[in-house]
């Protein structure tokens, strides 16, 4: 399949004429005019970046507003912030290994890009923006610019009701860095070197959304960074009492101040663990009162991803004292012991061949008739420490800074979680559709989300369309039958008499 050159034809101005219009070039093709086509590795199917538009998580996302640039760098912001959207979406986690995606004409031309720039570059062998540029795009964007895009996204997902429930589990992610210490801020805890993601995440089943996060050095609180995040909620979306009836914790936030300030002051239950056993809270109370006799032990079996079928015994009791530092009575709790046992009845063990510890969850929640209920809340969090946790770094690259500027690693997550929620929501509401995509993807053998093969074609009288690979194909077979007919009918025609 030849079409002509039409970058090589007429002065270089051409360019500066060129509309999109696939009418205008499946007509060209019907008179048999020249045309160029550039293939694309992302572009067949728009479902994704269709979706993101139609629902309005498109406009919000791109405008996060680079505050911190000081001057125009000759491309517009908005372009820069969709250069990122696709990248990511593309799976393309290093900005130094996306010149994949910025060569991508079509992807290039849907962010907008204009024909000119990108055949001008193309010409030069350059690509129509350097990486670097869009390294220094994200440095440019400033904390509370991350802030204010990423609330904006959360009152939204409310407004449509995309976030239902009100049970909630905050997680810390710790985000390491093996060599080099150049890195802006970069924090230290012992002889690791990196920074802290916390993050906090609805956990309705299926419904899975993050509605806050904060990034800061290695050594900083997650216990901080907690409030930090209901600082942001709710100064910018709804208090967290209207938010969360219940915030699930793991034993990073344990502290009988910090338990009581989250139930007292944000007026919600907290369910957690026992930071360790030699808390005076388990040798004076919980060991007293397993050993009284009173224990009214019950059984219950449970499926779990990795142990399999298993058997727990548990207990609860309630009016705990826990202590300050200096034995002071902080607040009350109660607690649920629970211990895991094979289906034939033997304490489980670890690899090693070690019993696994007891369960000791602690919470301000009422244990009514059955405390059972405080250890499933508990397990519950195990979705987000395992699949969530997965995904966004399996699949979103959270492990991947970006550049060496505190700036550009927080705007770069700032996408990521956006992009994250967007997703999910995606599948919740096309769950047919976008598996069937994800499937296509995999047969195509492309790590990216954004599909599979798609032609840019560009005409001698100045228009671009974007088509499938299929579209192109018979527009090609049609115009080349077209010309085969033509010339046939032409030599057919019979010749004319010489009259000399």
């Amino acid at each position: 399949m030849e079409g002509l050159p039409v970058g090589r034809q007429g002065s270089a101005n051409v360019w500066r004429l060129w509309a999109r219009s696939e009418e205008a070039v499946r007509d060209a093709f019907e008179r048999g005019e020249g045309w160029e086509m550039t293939p694309s590795g992302y572009a067949e199917n728009d479902f994704i970046l269709e979706f993101l538009i139609s629902s309005g998580l498109w406009s919000i996302i791109t405008e996060m507003v680079p505050d911190k640039l000081k001057k125009d760098n000759g491309i517009p912001w908005r372009i820069l912030n969709r250069l990122e959207v696709v990248r990511e979406l593309a799976g393309v986690h290093r900005i130094e290994a996306c010149n994949k995606v910025i060569r991508d004409t079509r992807l290039m031309l849907e962010i907008g890009f204009n024909p000119e720039r990108i055949k001008q570059r193309q010409a030069a062998d350059r690509t129509v923006v350097d990486t670097e540029t869009l390294a220094n795009h994200l440095a440019r964007i400033s904390e509370a610019s991350c802030q204010k895009t990423f609330y904006e996204h959360v009152r939204y997902m409310r407004q449509k009701r995309w976030i239902r429930g009100r049970v909630y589990v905050a997680d810390a992610h710790e985000i390491t860095i093996s060599y080099g210490r150049k890195y802006e801020k970069i924090g230290r805890v012992g002889k690791k070197y990196g920074y802290k993601l916390v993050i906090l995440f609805n956990n309705t089943e299926g419904r899975e959304r993050i509605v806050g996060f904060k990034f800061a050095p290695l050594q900083t609180s997650e216990r901080k960074m907690l409030l930090d995040i209901f600082t942001d909620l709710e100064c910018r979306v709804c208090s967290i009492a209207e938010l969360m009836d219940i915030i699930i914790l793991d034993r990073g936030y344990w502290g009988a101040e910090y338990i009581k300030e989250l139930n007292e002051d944000y007026g919600i239950d907290v369910v957690t663990r026992a930071r360790d056993e030699h808390l005076n809270m388990v040798k004076e109370d919980v060991d007293v009162w397993l050993k009284s006799g009173a224990v009214k032990w019950r059984w219950c079996e449970e499926e779990r991803s990795r142990l399999g079928k298993i058997k727990v015994q548990y207990a609860g009791f309630s009016g705990i004292e826990l202590l300050a530092k200096n034995l002071a009575v902080v607040t009350e709790v109660n607690v649920v012991v629970a211990y895991e046992y094979t289906l034939s009845g033997e304490r489980l063990k670890d690899k090693k061949g070690r019993l696994r510890p007891r369960m000791i969850y602690v919470t301000t929640l009422p244990l009514g008739k059955n405390p059972y209920k405080i250890r499933r809340y508990y397990i519950g969090r195990w979705s987000i420490e395992n699949q969530g946790n997965r995904e966004l770094t399996q699949r979103w690259g959270i492990d991947i800074l970006v550049g060496h500027k505190l700036n550009a690693m927080r705007a770069r997550l700032c996408f990521v979680l956006m992009l994250c929620n967007s997703m999910r929501i995606l599948d919740m509401k096309h769950p047919k559709e976008w598996w069937q995509e994800r499937d296509r993807l995999k047969k195509w053998g492309d790590g990216g989300l954004i599909g599979g093969l798609g032609i840019v074609v560009y005409t001698t009288d100045g228009h671009y369309g974007l088509f499938t690979g299929q579209e192109y194909t018979r527009m090609v077979i049609e115009a080349t039958e077209a010309r085969l007919k033509a010339k046939k009918a032409r030599k057919r025609k019979p010749q004319g008499i010489d009259s000399s």
